[in-house]
C-alpha cells in the first residue's frame, strides 16, 4: 500500500481509499503514508501554481483583445461622449438621486459594456482559454482535496498514542488557495489587464497584494469603485492602509457608541481630518453608510447619494474603506 501511495500518477480518490485501509497499522507506517500524502499535496500545489501563472498570461493577452472587440470601430468616440455627459451631470449644480438614475446610470451601463470585459465574455471569446480555466478548476479541486487528506491525517495521528511524535517531525505545509481563487483572479485581471497608466497599474497591483491581509469586503468595495472610475475615465485609487485604519476605527466607534455622524464624540477624533492625522495620514473627504452587508453594497448606496457620489468620483489618489458590522466609513486623500 505504501508503494501504491508513492505512485506519481495516483489520484486523490485512490489515496483516500488507501489511507482508510491503513487505519489499523502501526503509527510509524501511517506516518510514512502521511509523508507520501504530504508530498503529493506539495506536488499538486506546485503544478496548480504553474498552470495558474500560464492562465494569467493568457488572460492578460485576451482582456485587451476582448475590450477592442467590444469597442468596435466607433466605440472610442462613443466612450468619450458618454464619459463627458456622465461627468457633466456628476459635477453639475443640480445633481440628485433622480439625475443619477436617469442620466448617469444608462451611460455608466453602456460604458461598462464597451470597456469592461467580464470573465464570462473572456472565456466565450476563446474556447482554448475556457478549457484552460476548466482544467485549472479541476487542479484546484484536487489540490484542496490532497490538503484535506494531509490535514485530516495529521489530526488523526495526533490523537493516537505515539502519533504526536510523528506529526511534530513532519513538515507543516501552507494552506491551499481558496475555493474562489480562480474567480477572484479572473475578476481582477478583467480590470488590471486593460490599458491604463503605469500609476494606475501600480495602484491595482498594490491593492491586490493587500487583499490577503484585509477584510475581503473592504477590498471588494474599493475594487468596485475602481471599476466604476475606470469606466468613467477617472484615475484609479490606491488603498492607503492608514486611511483604512482610520475609516475602520470610526466605523467601530459608531457601532460601539451608538451614533451615526461625521462628527465623533471621541476626543481627538471629532473630524475626519483629525481621524486621518491620528492614523498617520491625511484625508480630504469621507463617506459613511449603515445597513449594507457587503462592500459593493456600500458603494452602490453611496452612488445614489449626491454628496457621497461626488466624493467617490473626486480627484483623489488614495482611499481607505473600513467597516464594523454593517457600518461603513470611506475616506479619501490626495
Amino acid at each position: 500500500m505504501l508503494s501504491r501511495l508513492s505512485a506519481r500518477d495516483l489520484t486523490v480518490v485512490d489515496a483516500q481509499q488507501l489511507w482508510a485501509q491503513l487505519g489499523d497499522r502501526a503509527v510509524d507506517v501511517r506516518g510514512q503514508a502521511l509523508e507520501l500524502v504530504r508530498r503529493h499535496y506539495v506536488d499538486s500545489l506546485r503544478a496548480f501554481d504553474k498552470t495558474r501563472e500560464r492562465v494569467h498570461k493568457q488572460a492578460r493577452k485576451l482582456v485587451p483583445q476582448c475590450q477592442r472587440e467590444q469597442l468596435g470601430r466607433k466605440g472610442a468616440a462613443e466612450v468619450e461622449t458618454l464619459r463627458g455627459e456622465a461627468l457633466a451631470v456628476t459635477r453639475g449644480p443640480s445633481l440628485d438621486k433622480q439625475a443619477i438614475h436617469d442620466a448617469i446610470d444608462p451611460r455608466r451601463q453602456r460604458l461598462e459594456e464597451l470597456l469592461l470585459p467580464s470573465p464570462t465574455k473572456l472565456q466565450a471569446s476563446d474556447p482554448e482559454f475556457a478549457a484552460a480555466i476548466t482544467d485549472l478548476r479541476a487542479q484546484l479541486d484536487a489540490t484542496r482535496a490532497w490538503f484535506d487528506l494531509y490535514l485530516g491525517g495529521m489530526h488523526t495521528l495526533d490523537e493516537v498514542p505515539g502519533g504526536r511524535r510523528v506529526v511534530d517531525r513532519m513538515r507543516q505545509e501552507p494552506d491551499p488557495p481558496r475555493a474562489d481563487t480562480i474567480d477572484a483572479d479572473l475578476e481582477y485581471l478583467c480590470l488590471a489587464a486593460l490599458p491604463m497608466s503605469g500609476r494606475e497599474q501600480k495602484a491595482l497591483e498594490q491593492n491586490a497584494r493587500l487583499r490577503a491581509t484585509m477584510d475581503s469586503e473592504e477590498y471588494l468595495g474599493t475594487f468596485e469603485l475602481n471599476r466604476i472610475r475606470y469606466a468613467l475615465g477617472l484615475g484609479l485609487l490606491a488603498i492607503d492602509e492608514k486611511l483604512g485604519n482610520a475609516a475602520r476605527d470610526h466605523a467601530s466607534d459608531m457601532l460601539r457608541l451608538g451614533f451615526f455622524s461625521h462628527t465623533s464624540p471621541v476626543d481627538g477624533k471629532h473630524s475626519f481630518g483629525e481621524r486621518a492625522a491620528r492614523a498617520g495620514t491625511s484625508a480630504s473627504a469621507e463617506n459613511i453608510a449603515a445597513g449594507q452587508a457587503t462592500g459593493r453594497g456600500a458603494i452602490e448606496g453611496w452612488w445614489y447619494s449626491p454628496g457621497h457620489h461626488k466624493n467617490m468620483l473626486g480627484g483623489h489618489n488614495r482611499t481607505g474603506l473600513g467597516r464594523a458590522d454593517n457600518l461603513w466609513t470611506q475616506m479619501f486623500g490626495g
